[in-house]
């Protein structure tokens, strides 16, 4: 049975997504969960491989078919080769964002085609990807546009927990205005479909309540009383 194929998207390249993957790549752990490929553009790597004294080598590639193993090996998909980024940490560049986004488009494509079996992302800036044109508040959202799924949200994993958003990359003030009967039920759903893929054949779900206390019968809110509970 051959291991899955896991593709890690670089994310912003003046942020610390090329520095993790590198960290990560070539740990026994990650070796033992998956054959990795990495998409993302090589100067990035390169300047990080010499911060962290790393001796790799990064063999550029066009698809995950091209992928060979050898000690400290770097199988790099590169988006666009005349594509050209800043190399400077910490900055906000539509070039940044342009170069993150490239990445995020060509993963879900090698996946809609079957050609990996599972996408793992650094992270990205908003603002830098907002500036190149895509007007997306997070990768959740990106994927959705790029996959034509009809629902999503967004899942978060801790041990045998797993936690779901009924709102999500909003500010607070208008938190309240998003907890409503119908986006709960369609969230916990989701949340139970997800649950049975993952193998879990009796989920359980709860519900959080918004307010302190759960809003104490009302005292601290009334959501829980209109629209949670029921």
């Amino acid at each position: 049975m051959r291991k899955s194929l896991c593709a890690l998207t670089m994310g912003d390249p003046s942020g610390i997504g090329p520095e993790v993957i590198l960290k990560t790549l070539f740990t026994s752990r990650a070796k033992e969960a998956a054959d990795m490929v990495v998409i993302g553009f090589p100067d990035p790597f390169k300047r990080d491989a010499r911060m962290l004294d790393l001796d790799i080598v990064i063999k550029k590639i066009d698809s995950p078919r091209e992928i060979t193993f050898g000690k400290n090996l770097l199988n790099l998909i590169v988006p666009d080769r005349r594509f050209s980024i800043p190399l400077q940490y910490g900055v906000v560049d539509a070039r940044c964002g342009k170069a993150a986004a490239l990445c995020i488009e060509l993963s879900a494509k090698l996946a809609l085609l079957g050609e990996i079996d599972a996408v793992v992302t650094a992270p990205i800036n908003k603002e830098s990807l907002n500036l190149a044109g895509y007007s997306y508040p997070g990768h959740t959202e990106f994927y959705q546009s790029l996959t034509g799924a009809e629902d999503i949200a967004m899942l978060l994993t801790l041990g045998e927990m797993r936690i779901v958003h009924v709102a999500t990359h909003t500010s607070i003030r208008d938190i309240p205005s998003l907890i409503k009967k119908k986006r709960i039920v369609r969230t916990a759903r989701l949340l139970f479909d997800a649950l049975k893929l993952l193998g879990i054949e009796k989920p359980r779900i709860g519900i959080c309540g918004l307010n302190p206390h759960a809003g104490e019968a009302g005292m601290f809110g009334r959501e829980e009383i209109e629209e949670i509970i029921p």
